[in-house]
């Protein structure tokens, strides 16, 4: 078991090379189109109520080493919603590393008019990098280049956004992450974390008075890495399901289905299969998330929403 667990280790980091160079990328969600706190913080407070959001993602399922994530967050609208507040935990497990960020994050919203509100948005907070090297198998357990050590960095992050969105439409800019940290993990001594720039668009149109569609796409680009996208299609019925495809740098396929209970319950969950050459189809990603929308101060509301 122990060979097979280092040689999925070993899968896990050529894969993270082959894709990021020298930048490890940020964690990936499917479940986002309801849900852009985790890389935008402008999107805190954008909807004149208080959200909680979580997901857990586990992605290329058998494959020892395989990344695991889980995010939580939480904002609110301020001041008869002209402020947005929010909180933003996320964990990312990568083999023998795993990385802790938590993220507070703050809004302001203008009113344009017909509907439309224009957000920016700020973030602080801390990023926290753990390797236990003692779960590695190695030949020679006094290799050098191996300490049989755990060791822990952290650093801070700053991270700024905007967003535009209106009845129909949503776009945001973001840069969760703006400053470049360096982490050294006694294997490289230089693993980086580097600003990434995310680009975000969706807008929504009804086909009939049950069903609306809702294209989106989602760009991410950092330095030392090829461009993402994420295209997807999602259908509403009834404004209770909705049901989705989706594609990621056409390297993997994946489905969605949303449950929305009085505009205030969401549960979600969504599938991947891998195409691309680097994982077999049969390593599936399986990803649940659980939203609720509530109307905790006297001029908020909640009704649905499709963004």
């Amino acid at each position: 078991m122990k060979v097979y667990n280092t040689i999925g280790l070993f899968f896990i980091l050529i894969i993270c090379h082959s894709i990021n160079g020298t930048a490890q990328q940020d964690p990936i969600a499917a479940q986002y189109h309801l849900n852009s706190s985790k890389f935008n913080p402008a999107y805190s407070g954008l909807y004149n109520r208080f959200i909680i959001n979580s997901n857990i993602r586990r992605q290329w399922n058998g494959l020892p080493g395989n990344p695991k994530t889980n995010n939580l967050s939480i904002s609110s609208s301020l001041i008869e919603n002209t402020l947005g507040a929010g909180l933003v935990v996320n964990q990312d497990e990568l083999g023998i590393t795993t990385t802790l960020d938590l993220n507070l994050q703050l809004s302001y919203q203008i009113e344009l008019g017909n509907n439309q509100v224009f957000s920016f948005g700020l973030q602080g907070g801390t990023t926290n990098v753990k390797q236990n090297q003692d779960e590695l198998t190695l030949k020679y357990l006094d290799d050098p280049d191996f300490p049989q050590v755990e060791q822990s960095a952290s650093k801070p992050n700053f991270g700024a956004g905007i967003a535009l969105m209106s009845d129909f439409y949503f776009l945001g800019l973001s840069i969760p992450r703006m400053l470049n940290s360096e982490f050294k993990d006694g294997l490289t001594n230089n693993t980086i974390y580097k600003r990434h720039f995310y680009l975000t668009g969706a807008f929504i149109k009804d086909l009939t008075p049950l069903f609306k569609i809702k294209p989106g796409a989602l760009i991410k680009y950092v330095d030392g890495a090829p461009i993402s996208f994420d295209i997807s299609a999602n259908v509403l019925y009834n404004n209770q399901f909705w049901f989705g495809v989706f594609t990621r740098d056409f390297n993997a396929q994946g489905a969605l289905l949303q449950f929305v209970l009085n505009d205030v319950y969401r549960i979600g969950y969504a599938i991947e299969i891998p195409t691309s050459s680097y994982v077999k189809t049969s390593f599936i990603t399986h990803e649940i998330s659980i939203g609720i929308d509530l109307a905790i101060f006297g001029n908020q509301d909640v009704f649905m929403r499709y963004f």
